[in-house]
């Protein structure tokens, strides 16, 4: 059984402070190793989220940098040597990129827990793409979703590429032959059929956002809103693998 290891961050600017000669773990999708601790330092390498690494050196002052305040640390890991900021640096294990896309894989469905009830919205991983199909109780699949995604510690960027609506249901009064067109031709009652589906440049793709997982009970909840991790825990409603088994 797959062990998924969440790494909560907290809105707080001021990260703590890791000892010299402790190990720490890279919470940043790709961070840049440098020669010198700062941001113009020419880069040595490369580390990857969930990369381990042994603390060796403490820069002499913390710096800001995209809202986090954290000291410079050179760290060795079994490649590399070399200065990291310390905002994307964490005491608690994180699970690398490519155990959390195998821990995605499979379909999410959007429900009132913890039984599930008042099912909606899907949101469906297969490799390194995502499928999101939004439905409506009376008239079936409004809007569908299609891209790709990328992983960070707390969180996952959903990078759409492509959006098709139901013009039934975002069309109330046709303005434009292209929208007279798709109303006429799209119109059903009732479906949960892809076919229903157009592309309309009026409702074009909306671009990137942010999607946060916790792990409540053992079980990986994905919600679009960052929260504390009891507050996420008790949700009313979140995405959960459809088979609500552990991941």
């Amino acid at each position: 059984m797959f062990s998924f290891v969440l790494l909560v961050l907290f809105q707080c600017k001021k990260t703590p402070t890791i000892e010299v000669g402790k190990n720490a773990f890279i919470s940043a999708t790709v961070l840049n190793a440098r020669k010198t601790p700062t941001l113009d330092g020419e880069k040595v390498g490369k580390l990857k989220l969930g990369d381990e690494v042994k603390v060796l050196e403490k820069s002499e002052n913390d710096e800001e940098i995209d809202g986090l305040s954290a000291y410079w640390y050179r760290v060795q890991s079994k490649e590399i040597t070399g200065w990291v900021f310390g905002g994307y640096l964490s005491i608690t294990k994180v699970e690398s990129r490519e155990a959390m896309i195998a821990a995605l894989q499979g379909n999410f469905v959007y429900c009132k827990l913890p039984d599930r009830m008042e099912c909606t919205n899907t949101l469906e991983f297969d490799g390194e793409s995502f499928v999101y199909r939004e439905f409506q109780q009376y008239s079936g699949i409004s809007e569908k979703l299609e891209g790709v995604f990328e992983v960070y510690s707390d969180h996952l960027e959903l990078d759409t590429k492509s959006r098709l609506v139901r013009p039934s249901i975002f069309i109330q009064f046709p303005q434009t032959e292209e929208e007279r067109t798709a109303y006429n031709n799209a119109y059903f009652g009732y479906s949960d059929s892809d076919e229903h589906l157009v592309s309309l440049s009026t409702y074009p793709v909306a671009g990137k956002e942010n999607i946060y997982f916790y792990i409540c009970n053992d079980k990986l909840l994905l919600l679009r809103e960052k929260k504390e991790k009891d507050a996420a825990c008790a949700i009313e409603s979140a995405f959960t693998k459809s088979s609500y088994s552990s991941p």
